[in-house]
């Protein structure tokens, strides 16, 4: 009759995990023994049970806690290996699709710094071709001198972003609206997949941009850096977005001035 089962040793070399793991599915309840020795207490499984131990590897795999796996016992103590790979499934298609996002803004990240490369050693105003994008925006309230209001403002949105999965990356920085009165301003943070419906995303229309490379610290002045070098008067909405290189300082943001030759559609 023993022949038909396996000892736990046996077993659990079957799949490389340790005797001590096996024990604790038993306590779990959710890989109970076939036959336990009444005199010995020598635990035997059958071989078909190692349906249920893959299972088991694979919730660990997806990072779903044993402890969970009660949910699928039946009042006969029955495993609901069905209902757990149907979750694991679903599971594994969220992971498949989160690093599905963090390869595509890698490459993005990857592909922008080597972009902003190319313009790393430009001085004064320079005029460069920059491709469609969406920006996330939300307006400042506030005492503009406020860093760590500023701060806060800035991380909310990105954290916003995150949270409607419009995948942020950076560039990000401030929006000028130089048309107002007095003059406002708004965080804006670019998005690599933007929410058509989301009031807050705007379309930044393919087009030449007038250009100015600044480092941005505490006691960067931004209007009189536009005053001494660009038409105040003429200008709309002027972009200050963080120009990532493949090396950066702490000390300071290096970012990039930039005043689109057409306007923004919304």
């Amino acid at each position: 009759m023993l022949n038909r089962y396996l000892t736990i040793s046996e077993f659990a070399k079957l799949r490389n995990v340790s005797i001590g793991s096996l024990r604790y599915y038993e306590k779990l309840k959710i890989l109970v023994p076939a036959r336990i020795d009444s005199k010995t207490k020598y635990r035997y499984y059958l071989p078909e049970q190692i349906s249920v131990l893959d299972t088991i590897t694979l919730c660990t795999l997806l990072g779903i806690p044993l402890k969970n796996l009660k949910e699928y016992i039946d009042k006969n103590g029955n495993l609901d290996e069905k209902r757990i790979l149907e979750s694991g499934k679903k599971a594994m298609q969220e992971q498949i699709s989160a690093m599905q996002t963090g390869v595509e803004i890698t490459q993005f990240n990857l592909n922008n710094m080597d972009q902003n490369q190319k313009y790393s050693s430009r001085k004064g105003i320079y005029t460069r071709r920059i491709e469609e994008r969406f920006f996330i925006e939300a307006p400042f309230y506030g005492n503009w001198n406020d860093l760590t209001r500023k701060e806060k403002a800035a991380m909310d949105l990105f954290h916003y972003a995150q949270e409607q999965d419009m995948a942020p990356v950076f560039p990000a920085g401030i929006l000028i609206h130089c048309k107002t009165t007095p003059v406002s301003y708004s965080f804006f943070v670019q998005v690599l997949h933007p929410s058509t419906q989301d009031e807050q995303v705007i379309r930044i229309p393919e087009a030449d941009f007038s250009c100015m490379q600044i480092d941005v610290t505490h006691q960067t002045n931004i209007l009189d850096i536009l005053r001494e070098n660009f038409k105040t008067k003429e200008l709309n909405t002027v972009i200050i977005s963080n120009m990532p290189l493949h090396k950066s300082s702490f000390n300071s943001r290096h970012s990039e001035i930039q005043i689109p030759i057409e306007h923004f559609s919304q």
